[in-house]
């Protein structure tokens, strides 16, 4: 609506007042302002679904190496122990952290005996190393790659074996862990002598006996002297073959003083006693297959002692005891025969379900990839509402400064037309009907103020904040501090913090202006703008147990209860 008025010099001004579309649009600002926070705690609440903090991750961290000192130590666990760190930090952790998970499932999978899952979780380790890093666990990698050897040499993928022991020595060298590159460059042995190049194991296990010695593992070179012993037997080459078992009875650390190998390694006295019959020192053979005939009582070393004792009876040429040997040597060598057909038949039951183990695989697979779709879904969720969030802030705050602007122009314009109104009254009879209008702009503006005064301080912490930065406020504390009887200039200016700050405050006094006497209304004004009782007696000249009784009457009167000036303070402050 326009009001068109007539000025102190006849002229004629035009002031705009709001329209009731302006409060409903006010309104609408609310319902924003309301969303924006719902949307700012829903963010809130889906960055915290969404996020992991460094110490969550350091703790799992903390039980993965728990579980690896485990795997280190031979002390058990299972794969529902390591896959709940699998799943953290495929979304949480880093490459190394990655690559030791997997490596660690892959290990509890093989020692259940799931070779084809022990072996896609050693695949997956790797497709996690990053070897482009200066922080990568060559170690780590190398391990993984020596635990695939060994699936490999197990079932038999000769050429398998030879590239992931390959890798594994490649890798040691990188992490500097020689020991580790030495042991799986060796291992390269045995593949090469299941394919049936003996030349080639024999050269491995020399070119790594060297670089044993070179790096003083002489015992390690001693041992791997010595288990090509029987190949340079078959191949003629005893004298390598003397010098070798020399070094590996003296070097190897197995050894007693009294000559006895080490529990586990006696199969050696078989390659002693075979190395002495080709040199026809018959007395020496029989003494190292009698001693293995002693100490080794497996389907092996058995045989290996009757098949020995009979050669060495048949070079004597006492036929009788060569025969009698030879059958016990057909005898155990069927019971050998039959552990190993039992053990080929457990590695291969092993493999049985190869084909369930890759269906499991896919299908994991397929729930890795849902569910990295679900976590590009919630982020994408995310920067909307994030994005929504900041447009909401910025727009409720140019709507906010804009009502500030309005609300400032029209408490102008009402002191104006206050101030004329003032003027004209004097003329009561000549402008008694621009006085009229006045009156009506004047209800209007005030109007205005609370509505606008309300949405600019929106909550009472708003409106409370800015009444403390306010500078009348100050001079006004400053005064009940100091215990001054407050001016009728002061009681004015009381008034505008109230209707500024507390347009809601009063409203409540003027509906209830008649209940109360002077003093009555001065002391709620007063406690609402939080001066202390004690205060407050010093700025109306009274004593503190009137104020007292002051406000167990205001209690009754506005709220028809008994109460101190506590309990006064608590209701009044509610109302803005």
């Amino acid at each position: 609506m326009t009001v068109y008025y007539q000025g102190s010099r006849g002229t004629q001004s035009r002031f705009h007042l709001f329209s009731l579309s302006d409060l409903a649009f006010s309104r609408k600002v609310v319902t924003f302002a309301v969303m924006k926070h719902l949307l700012t705690i829903i963010a809130l609440l889906l960055a915290l679904t969404c996020c992991t903090t460094e110490s969550d991750r350091l703790r799992m961290r903390a039980g993965l190496d728990g579980i690896n000192q485990c795997n280190r130590n031979d002390r058990p666990f299972t794969v529902s122990d390591v896959q709940p760190y699998v799943a953290f930090f495929d979304d949480h952790g880093t490459p190394n952290d990655r690559l030791l998970a997997h490596y660690l499932l892959g290990r509890a999978y093989h020692e259940h005996g799931e070779a084809p899952m022990a072996l896609q979780c050693y695949h997956d380790a790797i497709d996690c190393a990053d070897t482009t890093a200066a922080d990568c666990d060559y170690a780590q990698l190398a391990r993984v790659y020596g635990q695939m050897g060994d699936i490999f040499y197990n079932q038999g993928l000769y050429y398998e074996q030879i590239s992931a022991m390959a890798s594994a020595s490649k890798y040691a060298w990188k992490g500097k862990d020689t020991l580790t590159a030495l042991v799986e460059y060796e291992q390269l042995s045995s593949a090469y002598k299941e394919l049936g190049q003996i030349d080639s194991a024999i050269a491995i296990k020399e070119n790594v006996a060297a670089l044993y010695t070179q790096y003083n593992m002489d015992s390690y070179a001693a041992i791997a002297l010595g288990s090509i012993i029987g190949m340079l037997l078959e191949n003629k080459e005893y004298d390598k073959a003397e010098n070798y078992a020399r070094l590996y009875e003296t070097k190897s650390g197995l050894f007693d003083d009294s000559g006895y190998i080490k529990s586990g390694w006696e199969i050696y006295y078989f390659l002693r006693g075979s190395f002495f019959l080709k040199q026809d020192k018959v007395d020496s053979a029989e003494l190292y297959f009698r001693r293995l005939l002693e100490t080794d009582k497996s389907y092996n070393g058995l045989n290996a002692a009757y098949l020995g004792l009979a050669r060495m009876y048949e070079q004597r040429n006492i036929p009788y005891s060569a025969i009698l040997y030879y059958k016990k040597a057909y005898a155990m060598n069927d019971s050998l025969y039959a552990q190993r057909t039992t053990k080929e038949v457990e590695r291969m039951q092993a493999m049985y379900d190869y084909g369930r183990h890759q269906q499991i695989a896919h299908q994991k697979i397929m729930e890795a990839q849902k569910e990295k779709e679900a976590r590009e879904f919630l982020a994408i969720v995310l920067i909307v509402f994030i994005l929504l969030s900041i447009w909401y802030v910025i727009e409720t705050l140019k709507r906010k400064k804009a009502y500030l602007l309005k609300y400032k122009e029209t408490l102008e314009y009402l002191r104006q037309i206050k101030s004329e109104k003032n003027a004209l009254e004097k003329h009561e009879e000549e402008y008694c009907q621009i006085i009229s209008e006045k009156e009506k702009i004047i209800e209007q503006g005030k109007k205005i103020i609370k509505r606008y005064g309300k949405l600019q301080y929106f909550t009472t912490a708003n409106a409370e904040r800015c009444l403390k930065e306010s500078t009348s406020y100050f001079i006004l504390q400053q005064k009940a501090i100091r215990g001054e009887i407050l001016t009728e200039k002061d009681w004015e200016a009381i008034s505008i913090l109230i209707k500024e700050y507390f347009p809601g405050f009063d409203d409540f006094l003027e509906t209830h202006n008649f209940e109360l006497n002077d003093i009555e209304s001065k002391v709620c004004l007063l406690i609402r703008l939080h001066i202390k009782p004690t205060s407050i007696a010093g700025c109306l000249s009274v004593s503190k147990s009137k104020i007292s009784q002051v406000c167990t009457v205001i209690m009754k009167k506005l709220f028809q209860e008994k109460g101190s000036s506590k309990e006064l303070s608590s209701k009044l402050s509610k109302i803005f």
